[in-house]
Order: structure tokens, then C-alpha cells, then sequence
């Protein structure tokens, strides 16, 4: 059985939610740029409204590249589990601090603190 890509979810405000989702893709085409996708595991942030039980799209966070929502985490040449856990349990880990990067903009810390890098730009991410 396959598992469950959300990590996380936040209730923004009223109705409004961001899930925090990672998945192992095995790459092909880019349906946006038609650009080859690599394989590897990858970080996707999905902004929704839930309204009882109806979900409506609002968005796909931005993160600068031609029209995809998503992060290239741990180029692989093969699945791996423990490279999948380990990106999750990044996220378990301080979602909060995770939703602040995305509300301010923070791309590079994110990707540098999902992959398990020290992070390269002095943090100054506040939760708020």
C-alpha cells in the first residue's frame, strides 16, 4: 500500500489550508517546461480550501521554477526508503518553522533544510 504523501497540514485561516507533502517520483517529463524530471525524492506545498468536505485548489506554492509547486530534495538513480523517511522525518520535525519559510519566501533555506544541510544564509526566520 502506498503511503500517504501529506506530512502535514495547517489550517491557515477560516477554511484555508496548506498541506506539506513529500513523495519519491520516478521522473519523466515536466507537463509545464516538457523538460525531463529527474527521479528523487521531492517536497510539494498545496494550498487548498475545504469546504465540509468539498476540496477547491486555490494554488501551488511558487517556488520560482516554471510553473511547478514542487522541490527536487535528494536527486536519486533508485528508489530509497531511507532517504524518503528521512526527508519526512525533516518535516515532522518543525513543520511550523517549515510554513514560515514558504509565507516569507525562503526557498534556499527550505531546500537546504529539508535535504539535511547546514543552512549556507543565516537564518532569520521567525514563526509568527
Amino acid at each position: 500500500m502506498a503511503q500517504d504523501k501529506t506530512v502535514h497540514k495547517k489550517n491557515l485561516k477560516d477554511n484555508l489550508w496548506r498541506d506539506l507533502q513529500v513523495y519519491y517520483d520516478k521522473g519523466g517529463t515536466n507537463f509545464w517546461s516538457y523538460e525531463p524530471k529527474p527521479k528523487g525524492i521531492y517536497f510539494l506545498s498545496h494550498i487548498y480550501r475545504l469546504n465540509g468536505t468539498e476540496v477547491s485548489n486555490i494554488r501551488t506554492w511558487s517556488t520560482g521554477q516554471k510553473g511547478d509547486g514542487y522541490l527536487l530534495i535528494v536527486p536519486l538513480e533508485r528508489y530509497s526508503a531511507k532517504q524518503l523517511r528521512l526527508v519526512r522525518e525533516r518535516v515532522e520535525a518543525d513543520p511550523e518553522r517549515i510554513h514560515t519559510m514558504l509565507d516569507q519566501g525562503k526557498v534556499t533555506e527550505l531546500k537546504q533544510l529539508l535535504a539535511g544541510e547546514t543552512l549556507t544564509i543565516p537564518s532569520t526566520v521567525v514563526a509568527t
